[in-house]
């Protein structure tokens, strides 16, 4: 895991558990705040819940990582390459320096016997979480399907997409804010 977070030219330390949980606590409440807005902008319409969860993956990418070589957590996998990596060293003009970055060697992608487990360990408590969360969106919907229940009245079609959405949010987000939450402090170098 990094102790340093960069975004936009700003560098962030990270190293503290208690920062790392306050960028959680916000990543969470700005994500939950867009999911609200995205339904009461539109509904109805599934077009807004596909922008919503294009921009968790974009969220998740630049603070959380975990699936890319960019944010906190480093990749979940060694062979992570991306299409704007290049071994050859990069071109000498700004522009050319700034898309083509040079390639992160294998030893840095590559994680210790101690992160492999507590990775494991981490998608281990997320997806059960998950797996609960799956049936109560099968649920809604099947109540959603069947109209009045047991006396209750039919539960609106955007209240289960608004469940939907925040379920497909936290899939996409679990496993590395439960890895930013628990990990303790880390000792910062040099």
């Amino acid at each position: 895991m990094k102790t340093e977070l960069r975004v936009a030219g700003f560098t962030l330390s990270m190293g503290t558990r208690r920062r790392r949980r306050a960028l959680v606590i916000v990543i969470y409440l700005f994500l939950s705040a867009l999911l609200c807005a995205a339904l009461l902008w539109a509904p109805w319409a599934l077009g807004s819940v596909l922008w919503f969860l294009f921009l968790v993956g974009l969220i998740n990418r630049v603070f959380f990582g975990g699936l890319t070589t960019r944010g906190l957590v480093g990749p979940f996998a060694s062979d992570i390459r991306p299409l704007w990596f290049r071994d050859d060293p990069p071109p000498a003009s700004r522009i050319d320096r700034w898309i083509w970055r040079r390639s992160p060697s294998r030893k840095d992608l590559q994680a210790d016997e101690r992160e492999d487990r507590l990775r494991d360990r981490v998608h281990y408590r997320s997806y059960r979480i998950l797996t609960l969360l799956t049936y109560v969106v099968w649920g809604l919907f099947a109540i959603v399907r069947m109209g009045p229940f047991l006396g209750m009245g039919s539960l609106p079609f955007d209240f289960a997409l608004m469940v939907a959405a925040a379920v497909a949010m936290l899939a996409l987000t679990l496993p590395q804010a439960i890895l930013l939450w628990t990990e303790p402090d880390m000792e910062t170098e040099g």
